[in-house]
């Protein structure tokens, strides 16, 4: 453990690291600070488990540290060493749950004491949050299983599974599962990374929508693009209430993490049924996806009304894409753009849907989905894509048109390799080299050698070995010509350099490999 000693008397703090037994205590390093700015550039640097602190400082007082441990939601252990014995002070001390108020001049001993207390007190919490952690994990398998089906449907079925968990409820408790959904390419845009992400969303929706602070109740899931989560709220809070939850979570979610889900509240059920309802609600979120930012109960009509179905057809786009029939997409396109009101809400959402299938097309295909990411003209469409039809459709077409580079651009190097290893494969046995390679199919050398080795994981000089080793160790067993002449006939002048080769690629030279073969005749 860390012990963090803030005081401005700086003969306080030898004092104490000079007589406290560290080994003895478990204190890994004691921490200074003279003022309470640097105690706080300190917790946020080294979070030490154990402070101990003045009240009377300059730039920031003790207090204000106190304040500043309990606001980032530390669980360190803070006793205050101070002159003052205000009543005031040893009131908020008792407010903010410190763990002893000790005054100076002071006893070492019982500074020594109030240590031991802080240390246990700390081990405890690690204790309780370690438990807290288990039982935490264990629910939301719980949760998890359920989703899946393999608690089963049966209620007796159920009932058993939950009473083999130590689960404190039963298969006919009442519950609700509120479905979230959330688009991650702004949030990633702006910083956050997946895990953090998926983190962040579990204790959010526990906290918001449970009022338990914790990851119990919540099961995350993701893919390249999207978080989802099912959060499972007990007894079946009133609609109208569950609903004002969601639309405080949905706003933190906006202000502070650039996440706009779409919301799905279910109608009350019995646990056992959870299977079913989670089928429900995967079915219905088919068509609200297209809704970031709205809250829908589960037997809600999804969407405004007159407002067609914004659906891409995932195996059309596909079509177009796969026989690059640029003028059919871009009908399709318009076909699609014609059916939808012009609100940004909208537009975006199709932005959203786009990328998300080219992000698919890419990914199934081998293609790194960085291309989409990284572009920066595709950045600058994708950023204008919102503002009417025509710039969606320009972004629409750009992804199109990166996709069939890209493709071409994949292609054309399997085409050259091919060419090259044909080469290869009918004058292996010839002097040639890269640049004699790189002449007959017309590339530069370097640019084939780059290309051959990313390509078959060796290069190119690699690769000619490869297939005169080959056909040596043939005629070794084939013929009675001696070592030199074989290396003759596969292309090596120096049959010194043959055997250095030989021995690299089968661990021995050429004269014992042919004998060790004949031995075993």
């Amino acid at each position: 453990m860390k012990l963090l000693v803030c005081d401005d008397d700086i003969s306080t703090i030898d004092v104490l690291q000079s007589n406290l037994d560290c080994v003895e205590l478990g204190i890994s390093k004691i921490l200074r600070a003279y003022n309470g700015e640097m105690a706080k550039q300190i917790i946020d640097e080294e979070k030490p488990e154990l402070i101990i602190c003045d009240i009377g400082m300059p730039i920031c007082n003790g207090l204000e540290v106190l304040k500043y441990v309990s606001d980032q939601g530390l669980n360190s252990e803070f006793t205050f060493l101070t002159c003052y014995e205000k009543f005031e002070y040893a009131q908020m001390a008792i407010e903010y749950g410190v763990t002893a108020y000790l005054t100076k001049p002071f006893d070492l001993d019982e500074v020594k004491n109030c240590l031991v207390k802080m240390i246990d007190n700390h081990k405890k919490k690690e204790d309780k949050e370690e438990v807290q952690s288990r039982k935490d994990s264990l629910m939301t398998s719980v949760f998890k299983q359920a989703c899946d089906g393999m608690l089963g449907t049966n209620k007796e079925m159920v009932d058993t599974g939950l009473k083999i968990n130590g689960m404190g409820f039963t298969a006919d408790s009442i519950w609700r599962i509120v479905y979230t959904r959330a688009d991650i390419v702004d949030a990633i845009k702006n910083g956050w990374n997946k895990e953090l992400l998926l983190f962040t969303i579990n204790r959010l929706h526990d906290e918001v929508l449970t009022n338990y602070v914790g990851s119990a109740h919540t099961v995350v899931n993701s893919d390249d693009r999207f978080i989802w989560s099912f959060c499972f709220v007990k007894d079946a809070p009133e609609g109208e209430l569950l609903k004002q939850r969601c639309a405080a979570l949905g706003d933190f979610c906006v202000n502070h993490m650039h996440l706009n889900p779409v919301t799905l509240i279910s109608e009350p059920f019995c646990f056992y049924e959870t299977t079913f309802v989670v089928a429900r609600l995967y079915d219905q979120m088919r068509k609200a996806k297209f809704y970031p930012g709205e809250i829908f109960f589960e037997k809600e009509e999804s969407g405004t009304v007159g407002q067609e179905d914004i659906a891409l057809s995932e195996n059309q786009v596909f079509w177009y894409l796969k026989n690059r029939d640029e003028e059919g997409y871009s009908d399709y396109i318009d076909s699609v753009l014609e059916k939808t009101y012009c609100t940004k809400g909208n537009l975006d959402q199709i932005r959203k849907e786009i990328t998300n299938l080219f992000i698919t097309y890419f990914r199934d295909n081998g293609m790194s989905i960085n291309n989409i990411f990284t572009d920066q003209e595709i950045n600058k469409l994708d950023e204008r894509a919102g503002e009417n039809r025509n710039a969606l459709k320009e972004y629409a077409l750009a992804l199109f048109e990166m996709q069939q580079t890209k493709a071409k651009e994949a292609f054309d190097s399997e085409d050259i390799i091919a060419r090259a290893k044909r080469y290869i494969d009918e004058h292996f046995r010839d002097d040639i080299d890269r640049n004699d390679v790189a002449a007959v199919i017309f590339v530069t050398p370097n640019y084939l050698s780059k290309l051959f080795k990313n390509n078959m994981n060796m290069n190119l000089r690699e690769y000619i070995n490869q297939l005169r080793i080959e056909e040596s160790k043939r005629l070794l067993l084939s013929t009675d010509l001696s070592v030199s002449e074989i290396a003759t006939q596969v292309g090596y002048c120096n049959i010194s350099y043959f055997s250095t080769v030989f021995h690299k690629l089968m661990g021995v030279g050429p004269f014992e490999w042919r004998s060790a073969k004949e031995e075993t005749k």
